[in-house]
């Protein structure tokens, strides 16, 4: 059941920085209840579920749509 529930948060994580764009990992965690680090933590494996996040030089978060026409 673990792994649903992280999951899950995973998701709740990319939709908060979707609808919050240049939005630090402190006020996205904010916004869902979690730790900071809870949210820094989560990006590597957001991008292990296909769901990428980058972030800029002074800490936003923005959602990224790997392009299927780019190549690695």
């Amino acid at each position: 059941m673990a792994r649903k529930t992280e999951e899950k948060k995973l998701e709740e994580i990319y939709e908060k920085v979707e609808k919050n764009p240049g939005k630090k990992a402190g006020f996205i965690a904010r916004l869902l209840g979690l730790n900071r680090s809870e949210v820094t933590r989560s990006l590597p494996a957001l991008e292990d579920n296909g769901l990428f996040v980058y972030e800029d030089d002074e800490g936003g978060l923005y959602p990224h749509q790997k392009n299927q026409s780019q190549k690695s």
